[in-house]
């Protein structure tokens, strides 16, 4: 049973010069029921208005809903824009950062924004976790969170964009799908050495080099989902992607996300099955593309050095049948809020760094928050990724579009993004979610979905950061916290990093964003995980946990600290990486001294130290329009390798890999990874900590290198004025890999306060 209303009107109006309120009620005659609504616009900032509609209703015990705000021209638009194209070709949009406007033919740009997920209650989820790939869940969310009018619309003079909330597309499990005929071998697109016979309804393929493959078009629509099946044998893992295409084949999006990976099967004939959700389409249809599969950060196809071998029979696509209905639940009694925002700028570039960088200023200064561009794109960039996991509200902090597209939340990004910002509640809200899913031991987990456990609790980070999180949110918040939990996570973190009650750290992995590294037997010879757990056992003690605290001693603490600090070697002038690692160098052996320095305003390392081994990291990427050019460079690199010849550093190579496995340096052969990801590329977050913790110790030259690198955020990549993952350092492999609107740097803004280069106030929820 259900209503609708369509093109609400008010009964009734008030305002004054900066704010107007309608107001009205909504009859809903076959649920025999009345909503009250209620549209508000006020001015937020300059250039930005705010929209909020509040529902309410008091006649039944819950009614599942659904609203759109509609934002139409007056006049027919020039043209219009997203954050992902410059100009928009309309339909369901599922973006980087969700936000699109128009622009009129006197050059003026209106844009269409929304507040954060977990209080509008929306998410970008479009696939659930299985092996060996994703395939989209039953029940998708937002699937029209942002809906822009068609060229078929605009040939009508309909010219509208539309925010949808509350709405979820559903499969019907009763219905049959609906088969889509794929063409024949003949009508199949090739390209590079790549051959494709059929007999006997078996068709084999045989395909040799990186750009070998097919592409096998089919008609598609955005918002769908549709169904992969076959059979195969192959030599070794392929790459099977699904792909919005144009009009030539060409690939203008892959619909998988990378998540693209079919295992071999060189004997017996394995079935593969998957369901994909189309979130958007910018080409006219979609496309199958067979090939080798792909780097891990799939910069390149992997080229086998024979022949790929694959049999594939049965293939099969189809159109899953599905419906839409609202998943929003507006409880009697009980008032739903939904908050949009709307700029009007007639200074923006008409570029795809305009807009972007438009959505992300307007965001922030209609949410209230203050600071330069790139503290804005870190600010807005963490409200967008801040969703709502399930239909009753619970907050999530996804680390990127991409890595959350499932769903998953990760313990590190949640604990950095969250510590940037002053919100009492997604910090308090986030903490308890995850001391929900503590393990009987104590630990706390790496990663959390929602629709597939995923046990990965491991002595990595996570729950000294978890500890962290506990101490800040009851100095900062003051909150009560859950005693049993900290208890059990203390004497976890004292029985498995301090197993040998001398203060020496072990661990199976690295405690850090490295921490796919592991060492099975245990290590004990790791800079960064001895420096985690001498700032671990200060946090236990701060705490104050009965019969635990107190059991530490500050000399035992000292002790850790000592044993630290002596990973400094003074003829090389840095902190070793590991005990047997002299010719590398990072950013991570410095990180446990700023987390002292944050929690506790106490140096472990001396000033020398410090600043000698800021000295031996490279400066790169020098650029006549930053800030400071004479700094030599605008960023330095996460991790880089150290040389007694020409430039006294170096990328890393297949052969020499510290700190790296032989499975993730294959990667690096050719230097087809120089300055990509771990090898030399920039972090921001760990990179702004690191110059802090030299201005702390007073490293001269840290106000222009943070300088520098908030200033190479936005613009190194001029097309991304946004949060990034780290950026590529190497001018001749400029890959900046997926994640370009990225969480955790939100961390930089609290790292910042303590520099004393932003102050707590210019935080929209910070109260003394």
């Amino acid at each position: 049973m259900e209503d609708r209303i369509e093109n609400w009107r008010a009964t009734s109006y008030a305002g004054g010069p900066d704010h107007l309120l309608l107001q009205g009620k909504c009859k809903l005659p076959n649920l025999n029921a009345k909503i009250f609504a209620e549209v508000e616009y006020r001015v937020a900032a300059p250039r930005v208005i705010r929209k909020q509609i509040r529902l309410r209703q008091v006649d039944l015990d819950q009614m599942f809903f659904q609203v759109s705000n509609w934002l139409q021209p007056l006049d027919a638009p020039a043209s219009f824009w997203s954050f992902d194209q410059a100009n928009c070709k309309g339909g369901a949009l599922r973006e980087y950062f969700p936000a699109a406007g128009f622009r009129t033919m006197k050059g003026v740009t209106v844009g269409l924004l929304t507040d954060s997920g977990y209080r509008n209650q929306w998410s970008r989820i479009i696939r659930r976790d299985a092996k060996p790939v994703k395939p989209a869940p039953h029940h998708i969310p937002d699937p029209n969170l942002y809906y822009a009018c068609r060229n078929s619309d605009r040939g009508q003079h309909r010219f509208f964009l539309k925010q949808t909330f509350g709405e979820a597309l559903v499969f019907e499990e009763q219905n049959p799908s609906t088969h889509i005929a794929l063409p024949g071998v003949a009508g199949w697109h090739k390209t590079g050495d790549f051959c494709a016979q059929e007999q006997d309804a078996t068709i084999s393929l045989s395909i040799r080099g990186s750009d070998a493959k097919a592409i096998i078009p089919f008609a598609a629509k955005d918002a769908e989902v549709y169904s992969f099946f076959f059979k195969y044998r192959s030599s070794e893992a392929f790459s099977f992607q699904v792909c919005d295409v144009d009009e030539e084949l060409r690939p203008l999006d892959n619909i998988t996300l990378y998540n693209d990976r079919i295992p071999k099967s060189p004997n017996e004939w394995s079935e593969f099955h998957t369901e994909v959700c189309f979130p958007s389409l910018r080409g006219e249809r979609a496309a199958l593309l067979i090939s080798n599969a792909e780097s891990e950060q799939a910069t390149t196809t992997q080229s086998s050095r024979e022949q790929l071998k694959i049999e594939l029979r049965d293939l099969g696509l189809y159109r899953v049948a599905t419906h839409s209905e609202p998943y929003h639940c507006l409880p009697m009694g009980q008032a739903d809020i939904k908050t949009s925002f709307i700029f009007v700028d007639e200074g923006v570039p008409d570029t795809l760094r305009g807009y972007r960088l438009a959505s992300q200023r307007y965001l922030a200064d209609g949410l209230g928050f203050k600071g330069r561009d790139a503290e804005k794109a870190l600010y807005s960039d963490l409200m967008m990724l801040c969703w709502s996991s399930a239909a009753k509200p619970e907050p999530i902090v996804a680390p990127s579009i991409w890595y959350s597209a499932a769903g998953e939340m990760y313990m590190r990004d949640s604990f950095y993004a969250l510590n940037g910002v002053h919100k009492r509640e997604l910090n308090e809200r986030v903490f308890d979610l995850w001391a929900a899913n503590q393990g009987e031991d104590g630990a706390i987990n790496t990663l959390i979905e929602p629709y597939m456990a995923n046990l990965e609790r491991k002595s990595n980070d996570s729950t000294p950061l978890w500890l962290m999180w506990a101490l800040q949110n009851r100095k900062r918040f003051g909150t009560t916290l859950p005693t049993a939990k900290i208890r059990k996570a203390a004497e976890y973190c004292l029985r498995t990093y301090d197993r040998n009650h001398n203060g020496t750290c072990w661990a199976q992995f690295v405690m850090g964003q490295l921490d796919v590294i592991s060492y099975p037997e245990g290590t004990i010879d790791l800079c960064e995980n001895q420096g985690i757990l001498a700032v671990t056992l200060r946090v236990i003690k701060a705490l104050e946990i009965p019969g635990v605290s107190d059991q530490i001693p500050d000399d035992y603490i000292e002790q850790a600290e000592r044993i630290y600090k002596s990973y400094y070697d003074p003829e090389l002038k840095f902190l070793l990486p590991a005990r047997n690692i002299r010719d590398a160098i990072g950013f991570a052996e410095i990180f446990p001294e700023f987390l002292s320095l944050w929690l506790f305003g106490r140096k472990i390392l001396t000033d020398e130290m410090v600043l000698r081994h800021l000295e031996r990291i490279p400066v790169l990427l020098p650029h006549k329009g930053a800030p400071h050019p004479a700094a030599g460079g605008t960023v330095r690199p996460i991790f880089i390798g150290l040389t007694k010849e020409g430039r006294g550093w170096d990328y890393f190579t297949e052969t020499w890999h510290p700190m790296i496995s032989k499975e993730h340096a294959a990667h690096y052969a050719d230097h087809n990874m120089d300055g990509i990801y771990y090898n030399g590329g920039s972090w921001m977050r760990i990179e702004i900590c690191g110059y802090i913790t030299g201005k702390l110790h007073g490293w001269t030259k840290a106000d222009q290198a943070i300088e520098n690198r908030l200033w190479a955020e936005i613009n190194l990549s001029p097309d991304f004025p946004t949060s990034q993952e780290y950026l590529a350092t190497d001018r001749n492999h400029p890959f900046f890999g997926y994640h370009r609107v990225f969480a955790w740097n939100a961390f930089v803004l609290r790292a910042l306060e303590m520099a004393g280069l932003r102050s707590p106030e210019m935080d929209p929820d910070y109260s003394k």
